[in-house]
């Protein structure tokens, strides 16, 4: 056996172990579970990959030009985690899987921009995330990527486009955009920076009404959310709003934190596997603010953030007002294999108080309110946030009752 086939035959047997190997799993959306049933056999595995053994051993032989076995492997692998049509679903090398891990921890390099992939495989903005790159640049919700410098996003898995769009801060990254209502590409030069989240904005409104906006879910919100509480009822505020506006959502865990502030004594949220098989369970305690509240969505509302609205709706602990959410209600787990690379996949749907779930669905205000048809979701003038106003008036009416 020459070398080449030698390397080729070792690098598919430590791709076969690291799939089946899970030395270490990184929990950031949920405790990892039993699985609920073994699936394949690793012999069997073996046997069906037989046709790319054979492939990777024609190119390597007869291909004119010099190829890389490795690259050859982690398109296999890549092309593998893509052939389940999970948008939400991709694997990373080492270097990409730090990056990611780093994203969900609050801190990354990039223009800031929060992004999904439809149905259509056309990766769409779902918010900029304020004060970035992206959102100074005016990107816009609904953006569709066309073209990242000089690579057509067709064909691209959503993690692919990201990785394209992150890079060193300083590096520029050119994005080519069809906006509805514009005939013509726009064409976006963007210099990469630090984004360091902050997630928690908070403010005292008219009325000694307390203010509190959470941009995104990742590690440092809980803290953020209660220290913002805490200044707040210093300032003796009458009653909250939560603004979950634009919100893509972040870390499950995380957002159930914040509900447990809000809710008392409750089931916040429920994860079920495949099999049906309850896999994890979050309640909040007893606990929860003495005073009105009042939680603002729109259709950039997603997630974690659903998770939260939805839980005030069904234990009825507040009013949720804006327009219907965008209707994510699966969750994905990080899973980490030996040699540093992870795959992030889709491993449970959450469920409601009440038992619903709202994936495709989204969850419908009790209080149906749109901002009026000229005005930026991303950039809304005071006078004009009728959201916004319709909260102060709901608490006002609650207060004085």
């Amino acid at each position: 056996m020459n070398k080449k086939k030698q390397i080729i035959i070792l690098v598919l047997a430590i791709l076969i172990t690291a799939v089946f190997t899970f030395s270490i799993t990184v929990n950031y959306y949920l405790p990892v579970s039993a699985m609920s049933k073994e699936g394949i056999s690793q012999d069997e595995i073996i046997n069906r990959l037989a046709p790319l053994i054979n492939v990777i051993k024609a190119v390597d032989s007869r291909y004119i030009e010099d190829v890389e076995i490795d690259k050859m492997i982690i398109g296999a692998i890549k092309g593998a985690v893509n052939s389940i049509d999970d948008p939400y679903a991709a694997y990373f090398t080492p270097e990409e899987f730090n990056d990611f891990i780093a994203s969900i921890q609050g801190a990354f390099e990039g223009i800031g921009i929060s992004v999904t992939m439809d149905e259509d495989g056309i990766v769409r903005v779902i918010s900029p995330i304020e004060d970035t790159p992206g959102h100074k640049a005016g990107i816009l919700p609904d953006d569709r990527i066309v073209q990242i410098d000089d690579t057509a996003v067709k064909g691209l898995t959503l993690d692919e486009a990201v990785n394209l769009m992150r890079g060193p801060k300083g590096s520029k990254v050119v994005l080519h955009i069809k906006r509805e209502g514009e005939k013509d590409t726009l064409v976006f030069e963007i210099v990469r920076a630090k984004i360091e989240l902050k997630t928690v904005k908070h403010s005292v409104l008219e009325d000694s009404i307390g203010y509190i906006k959470i941009t995104s879910f990742d590690e440092s919100t809980p803290k953020e959310f209660k220290s913002a509480l805490k200044t707040l009822s210093k300032q003796k505020v009458k009653g909250l709003i939560l603004d979950l506006r634009n919100n893509p959502g972040g870390l499950l865990k995380e957002s159930t934190e914040i509900a447990d502030e809000l809710i008392g004594e409750s089931l916040i949220v429920y994860t079920e596997d495949k099999a049906g098989n309850k896999t994890s369970a979050y309640k909040s305690d007893k606990n929860k603010i003495k005073i009105p509240l009042v939680v603002l969505v729109n259709k950039y509302s997603a997630s974690a953030s659903e998770i939260v609205a939805g839980a005030v709706q069904d234990t009825e602990s507040g009013i949720i007002v804006g327009t219907r959410t965008f209707g994510k209600g699966s969750v994905q787990e990080p899973i980490l294999f030996n040699d540093g690379s992870g795959l992030k996949l889709t491993t449970a749907k959450y469920y409601l108080p009440s038992g619903r779930s709202i994936h495709g669905i989204g969850i419908e205000p009790d209080i149906l309110i749109d901002l009026p048809e000229n005005v930026n979701p991303f950039d809304i003038p005071i006078g004009s946030d009728t959201q916004l106003q319709k909260g102060v008036e709901i608490l006002n009416e609650e207060i004085k009752n």
